[in-house]
């Protein structure tokens, strides 16, 4: 534990890769002592950079690695797989335990993002020039550290569970093993002093960016909505009263999750959130949307819907996003762009990344309706449509009726046999079926999609080589549905939620509920549950989403696809692609092994 705890000035001076900006992309001298870095201003700001280089890097997706501090938790859900060998396979075929290397590097990263996190906090104030000009830059920074040590916490309590909290003081590099020698604290304890700090930096960090620079920093609006996170991971069932973990407890009896579900855990996460969309100092957030379509495409609601909810993963820091993280895009498009026979540059990708059929499934129709649910959806045969594609428009084309009538957001996340690809000055258009130019008949490799499908959320239009400034870790409709499945647990006759979940539906082109649009679903649950599996797909929250509503053991057994070792009409036969094993262990991360050989006062989560 102490190895892994301890940050040495050597590390603090490693300085990792986040945000867009230009001081996160320095490297201080790594001949400077301890306290001269923190003396001036710029080596302060790289030190700051090394403290947010712990927090999870979408770029990384497709290899679950220390690299990026990322987990397998697209191809690990049911969302999609990855052809692409990665630490994914162990997860979803059972074979991975708490000595796995991917087990210990997450532990290992954020604690040492909350060590460095708290060195820094004690240190910052010897800078001799970071408040030139009048700006409290000291004040600031301290409180962006502060917010991201309590962050790095949430991300060890949705994986791992009730964690082990060590105190707001750095620990010292010569401190004894029994000094750093701790049992975990409960989950109500660890969630209280993640929403406690958090607070505590919120009326000390401007509410939303106020100058170029500060986007990518961790702003008052960055801080509640991770509060948001925390309190809605303490509500939902895995942590509220959950019986299967009556046993988990520390050695002297005390028990680490509650065993009583609390309804108050859902009214208080709903007062949090209704605070946020009411703050006036947070007026300047709303969902993205367009006025007009781009040229050559039709300015219809459709359309303006579908342009809205591709662009905006790719316009920027737009008025929807409140915290993201920059890098380099070009392995995850790569994954995303299907493998063209024949084509280059980025019109030729891997076709890692396959879309499962269920998630195909879940998307509604253009009526707003779930597929089993519209009496006009059929998945059987073909017919001549026209998919709301700029660079394809007066070209109709002949496809399976399982993607015809669907809703903007399917055509936006999606790509299909028979659809145009997305670079405009290409004239590809994908083919999956097996002897198709992106089938697995004529691929040797690993670069082609088991399902039959690949993924076109966050690509860029003109292909996987071209680059994009972020990536979304929070936007303001994942706000929007926290909000909505609180008030349905808590208070499901609240108003605000067919309000709330109805902006999320009009912005993505499809009828609302009520008010002259859809019958109010009489399973608002599920309602709500299936819009935040269609907004949020890709956005890493689907995995965790199944485990703490526990319904992972029926979601996670298997991926579907299409039948990709076939031409036409038989490609088109969806088929289970992968058996999964989920066992009941598997809602939760094991402790690392070495963690509890060093500290044997660390208890082991339940089933590991």
């Amino acid at each position: 534990m102490k190895k892994i705890l301890i940050y040495t000035v050597g590390a603090l001076l490693i300085v990792g890769n986040y945000g867009c900006k230009k001081f996160l992309n320095q490297v201080p001298d790594d001949r400077l002592t301890f306290d001269q870095l923190y003396q001036r201003k710029s080596t302060v700001d790289q030190a700051l950079a090394n403290v947010y280089s712990t927090l999870p890097d979408q770029n990384q997706d497709r290899s679950a690695s220390a690299a990026g501090n990322i987990g397998p938790w697209t191809a690990a859900s049911d969302e999609a797989d990855y052809t692409l060998p990665n630490f994914t396979e162990n997860v979803n075929t059972g074979a991975w335990d708490a000595t796995s290397g991917n087990v210990n590097y997450h532990w290992q990263n954020y604690y040492r993002g909350i060590q460095a996190a708290s060195s820094f906090m004690a240190n910052v104030t010897r800078c001799t020039d970071c408040n030139i000009g009048g700006i409290d830059i000291v004040n600031r920074y301290y409180n962006e550290a502060r917010a991201l040590r309590a962050i790095y916490y949430y991300y060890l309590i949705r994986q791992y569970g009730p964690v082990i909290l060590l105190g707001n003081d750095p620990i010292a590099s010569d401190a004894p093993l029994e000094a750093i020698s701790k049992p975990r604290n409960s989950m109500d304890e660890c969630v209280e002093y993640i929403v406690s700090e958090l607070d505590a930096t919120i009326s000390r960090l401007p509410a939303t960016p106020q100058a170029n620079e500060d986007f990518g920093h961790v702003t008052a609006s960055v801080a509640e909505a991770y509060k948001i996170k925390t309190l809605l991971t303490a509500a939902r069932p895995l942590f509220n009263g959950n019986t299967d973990y009556a046993g988990l407890r520390n050695q002297d009896g005390k028990q680490l999750i509650s065993q009583t579900y609390n309804v108050a855990k859902w009214t208080r996460l709903a007062t949090a959130a209704k605070s946020f969309l009411n703050n006036p100092n947070y007026s300047s957030y709303a969902l993205y949307t367009v006025a007009a379509t781009p040229s050559g495409l039709p300015n219809t609601a459709f359309n303006r819907a579908f342009i809205a909810t591709r662009d905006v993963f790719l316009n920027g820091w737009n008025s929807e996003i409140i915290f993201g993280r920059g890098g380099d895009v070009t392995f995850y498009q790569y994954s995303l762009a299907p493998n063209h026979n024949g084509a280059s540059g980025g019109d030729k990708g891997g076709s890692f990344l396959s879309p499962s059929q269920q998630l195909v499934d879940a998307f509604f129709t253009a009526n707003g309706l779930p597929i089993e649910s519209d009496p006009t959806y059929t998945a059987n045969g073909t017919s001549t449509y026209q998919a709301p594609d700029p660079n394809d428009q007066n070209a109709p084309r002949v496809i399976s009726n399982m993607y015809v009538n669907r809703e903007p957001r399917f055509y936006a996340d999606i790509t299909y046999t028979n659809r145009k690809w997305i670079n405009p000055q290409s004239n590809i258009i994908t083919d999956f079926t097996n002897s198709g130019n992106a089938g697995k008949g004529a691929i040797a490799n690993n670069d082609y999609t088991k399902t039959g499908y690949t993924s076109r959320k966050h690509l860029t239009v003109a292909g996987w080589t071209s680059g994009r400034t972020i990536f979304t870790s929070i936007r303001l409709a994942e706000i929007y549905l926290d909000y909505v499945e609180a008030l349905q647990e808590s208070n499901p006759s609240d108003p605000d939620i067919l309000i709330y979940l109805n902006r999320i539906r009009t912005r993505a082109g499809i009828p609302i509920y009520g008010g002259g649009g859809l019958p109010i679903p009489t399973d608002m649950r599920d309602a709500i549950r299936r819009e935040r599996r269609v907004e949020l797909a890709f956005e890493l929250d689907r995995y965790f989403y199944t485990r703490e509503w526990k319904i992972a053991e029926t979601t996670d057994t298997q991926i579907r696809g299409l039948n990709i070792t076939q031409n036409a009409p038989a490609f088109y036969t969806p088929v289970v692609t992968e058996n999964r094993v989920f066992q009941k262990k598997h809602y939760l991360w094991p402790i690392p092994n070495g963690e509890i050989q060093k500290v044997p006062v660390i208890v082991q989560n339940t089933g590991w």
